[in-house]
């Protein structure tokens, strides 16, 4: 059986400290890109609004689909951010971050089967107006974020038990929830521009 002695314990404390400040840099570093990301899409959506060439933004007939189903896309996000961020606090107890993990990506995967039955049953083709071929691009490409921030959230609840690293290395964990406020604010305000605005 081996002994952890003081020094081994002091240098697993500075592994872990560093370890959190490469995280918590890294993951606003990541954010910053994405942020300009997403910005090109808020861009291209303002542009083509202003210039409608031949009144082409919303052709006759085409409009958002249901608010109310956009609205449920959106509450399920904000849900799976908020469900992860209160789990994943230092304060938080192991257990509670046990508990709250999974729940965080059952609201995830949820988010990602609306959202991909709504893309699915639009109502408009791509090619029918500036304002269709940006709602299309727009929500696809933060349904591809969030598509891969699930799977990233999966391998975090994989390892949640008791020895998990997660477990062990509390505060990476608690950066990537950063990652899923980040994608709900987006979610937030994609929602506003693609059912109100436009």
């Amino acid at each position: 059986m081996a002994v952890r002695t003081t020094s081994y314990q002091a240098a697993a404390d500075a592994e872990a400290l560093l370890d959190g400040r490469l995280v918590r840099i890294g993951t606003w570093l990541f954010l910053g890109a994405q942020l300009f990301f997403f910005a090109a899409w808020w861009f291209a959506f303002f542009y083509l609004r202003a210039l409608n060439n031949n009144q082409s933004w919303r052709a006759e007939g085409v409009g958002p689909p249901s608010r109310g189903y956009g609205a449920v896309v959106l509450i399920l996000a904000v849900l799976t951010a908020a469900t992860y961020f209160v789990g994943s606090r230092q304060l938080t107890r192991s257990f509670l971050f046990r508990l709250l993990t999974p729940v965080a990506l059952i609201f995830a995967i949820a988010t990602c089967l609306f959202q991909g039955y709504e893309m699915w049953h639009l109502g408009f083709g791509l090619t029918q107006g500036g304002y269709p071929s940006v709602f299309s691009g727009m929500t696809a490409a933060w349904l591809f974020q969030f598509v891969g921030t699930t799977a990233w959230l999966a391998s975090i609840v994989s390892q949640t038990g008791p020895a998990g690293d997660t477990i062990a290395r509390r505060q990476p964990a608690g950066s990537f929830a950063w990652v899923l406020l980040f994608l709900a604010a987006v979610g937030v305000v994609n929602y506003i521009l693609l059912y109100f605005v436009a």
